[in-house]
């Protein structure tokens, strides 16, 4: 059960909720903007009905997708394993040929069911970031700063400590190109779009 849990959690983290809501309204977002298929481009590229519906499906995935395969598994490191296979489903869809979001906010589902309070103290400053800059990148690099450094406050699980750095981490170098961006003063301020003649970059 554990095994085909894992399988699930992967398929399900692969469903890129943002381009099929992109493509119902004639927007691919691998061919717009970032080419990235997460709530920022679909905002960017779609407008703010498809950004939204992507911010509330990534999310469910992670949230729900936790929840519903929880039954599956017997064990701590199990769940956590389910948690971390659906964001990587999500960052590396097998629909996509490996190709995928950046996992903040199918992380913050998954991190909502394992550990609330630390994620959404993360998502305070995430917002408090990008409503003082505009800049979603640099409110995700913040999130992924912030969020294991208060991990430890709410989990004792050495396991699940450790897990969280490699995931903030890991959310940190999804974004190496935004932090070029940033450095070189090149990074876009967020918008509501839709913007479809935006180059790729």
């Amino acid at each position: 059960m554990t095994l085909l849990a894992f399988v699930l959690a992967y398929l399900l983290g692969s469903v890129p909720f943002g381009l099929l809501f992109a493509r119902a309204v004639g927007v691919d977002l691998l061919r717009c903007g970032s080419g990235n298929i997460g709530t920022t481009n679909a905002f960017r590229c779609a407008g703010p009905v498809v950004g939204t519906l992507t911010l509330v499906f990534d999310v469910l995935k992670g949230l729900a997708g936790v929840f519903l395969l929880a039954p599956l598994v017997h064990a701590p490191w199990a769940l956590y394993a389910t948690g971390l296979l659906i964001i990587l489903g999500h960052t590396k869809s097998a629909f996509l040929r490996f190709r995928g979001g950046k996992a903040i906010a199918t992380s913050f589902g998954v991190l909502l069911y394992l550990n609330p309070w630390a994620i959404l103290l993360a998502a305070a400053a995430f917002a408090a970031v990008v409503a003082r800059t505009r800049t979603v990148s640099l409110g995700s690099i913040t999130a992924g700063v912030v969020y294991p450094l208060l991990t430890p406050f709410f989990r004792h699980d050495p396991l699940f400590i450790l897990l969280s750095y490699a995931l903030g981490a890991y959310a940190i170098w999804l974004h190496r190109e935004n932090i070029r961006r940033l450095l070189a003063g090149e990074e876009p301020k967020f918008t509501f779009g839709p913007r479809r003649d935006r180059p790729l970059r």
